[in-house]
């Protein structure tokens, strides 16, 4: 029997607000699914229950519109988070041997042909595509640089589909930081250090480095990439990095490696102008088999979506509703859905969520974001960065900067929280009644109310 829970999910993303698809659907994987009897693997035990609780009814419902009949629902911890001895994101690592296919590491849509070029962003993709069809680009190292949300994993991911497909003998190495980190944790505490440096350093054609910035203040962890960078060169292989963060701004990190970063060639990508954001519409539109008129795409074209993930969900909103109410896609139906994606992205602040739990924990916004260390301080502050990180579409720096704090502060604060959550029950339920608080709320809180 087909599968349901694609369909389903889909369905999903056009009638939940962008941060809370991300938050709580994205994840969720089928482990089973027959039609009409699906399990869903949850990363972790609260959103488990929050799921089952919040929107399984929403589940079934979507289900009887799509007529999949009596979808059965169960849900599980998936067998990935229960391991201990498989970090989270270790999964994204090309292992010699155990390569996984292609369709699995790379996203779909995310080849050379699908990207839609205009000025912000075109030397990136020429950059790219120069780099991927073996043209000589200096030092053969290019850092693609841009907030989030503008393309630089779609360009990173076509080099890989273009090497998949036109040089299958290349050994690519495509991973992100944190996962370059935590195998290389592993391979300390396993004495397989070996093994990782020659994986790294002769046995890759082209190392593909997603978000480098998550590197801040990881000594060690730099040391070794310099080393592998270094090896890669000598030898004339090719290097993709991206990050968010132009090298000269990462914090904490060391003098070799922000040298041999800043030597690469820059490809920067900023935000679309108009007619490219017509481009990506009539690209993304076509994909999904939604057809606009040119007032439509013109409408949406002006609307001020923060990136193209934003863009992409509102298509994909205007394409449930097209499904699963049969309406037309037309400017009304368009205007409709605009106003509630732009409204939901304005609807929960960073500030919101500092007002909410300092309210609760009864300190000030400015010992929210003091440099304090008290106990009374800091655990209301980290829960605050961690639901921000979840509730709102802010990157990791913009939530620093409210904060007062650097990049790899953000993350020791969200790491903290995940942990606790794991073990610590109050956690459990302090997280859950702020969740709630928040997915319910109506319009931003205020902060005199």
């Amino acid at each position: 029997m087909e599968s349901s829970w694609p369909k389903i999910k889909e369905a999903l993303r056009g009638r939940l607000p962008e941060n809370l698809f991300r938050m709580w659907i994205e994840p969720l994987e089928a482990a089973r699914d027959s039609g009409d009897d699906i399990l869903l693997n949850c990363p972790n035990l609260f959103s488990l229950n929050w799921v089952r609780e919040k929107y399984l009814p929403l589940f079934q419902e979507i289900s009887a519109h799509l007529q999949l009949g009596r979808t059965a629902f169960a849900f599980q911890v998936s067998a990935v988070s229960r391991a201990t001895v498989a970090p989270p994101g270790i999964h994204q690592i090309a292992l010699p041997g155990l390569d996984r296919p292609d369709w699995q590491r790379y996203q779909q849509g995310f080849t050379f042909d699908h990207f839609v070029t205009g000025p912000s962003n075109r030397f990136a993709y020429l950059a790219t595509l120069a780099l991927a069809t073996d043209q000589n680009i200096y030092n053969n190292t290019l850092f693609l640089h841009s907030p989030n949300g503008l393309g630089k994993t779609h360009l990173s991911q076509a080099v890989g589909h273009h090497l998949s497909k036109h040089k299958p003998q290349a050994k690519v190495l495509y991973l992100s930081a944190e996962a370059f980190t935590q195998e290389m944790v592993l391979s300390l505490k396993s004495n397989r250090m070996e093994t990782f440096k020659d994986k790294y350093r002769r046995h890759c054609d082209y190392l593909i480095l997603e978000e480098v910035h998550f590197l801040s203040g990881k000594e060690t962890t730099q040391a070794e990439l310099g080393y592998t960078l270094e090896s890669l060169l000598n030898e004339n292989k090719k290097i993709i990095l991206t990050s968010s963060y132009l090298p000269k701004d990462i914090p904490r990190l060391g003098g070799k490696l922000k040298s041999q970063l800043s030597s690469a060639l820059l490809g920067s990508i900023d935000p679309p102008d108009f007619e490219t954001r017509l481009g990506i519409i009539r690209n993304k539109s076509k994909g999904l088999g939604l057809d606009l008129t040119i007032p439509v795409r013109e409408f949406l074209a002006d609307q001020p979506f923060k990136d193209i993930r934003q863009l992409e969900s509102c298509l994909s909103g205007i394409k449930a509703q097209v499904i699963l109410l049969n309406q037309t896609p037309d400017l009304a139906l368009a205007e409709t859905v605009v106003k509630k994606y732009l409204f939901t992205q304005q609807e929960i602040t960073i500030q919101d969520i500092q007002v909410l739990v300092g309210r609760h924990f009864k300190i000030t916004p400015e010992e929210m974001v003091s440099k304090s260390r008290k106990r009374s301080h800091l655990y209301p502050r980290n829960l605050s960065i961690y639901l921000s990180k979840q509730f709102t579409n802010q990157t990791l720096e913009a939530i620093g900067r409210a904060f007062n704090r650097d990049y790899s502060s953000i993350i020791h604060a969200v790491n903290a929280v995940e942990k606790s959550l794991k073990k610590d029950a109050q956690v459990y339920r302090q997280i859950h009644f702020f969740s709630d608080q928040l997915a319910g709320s109506r319009r931003p809180l205020s902060s005199g109310s």
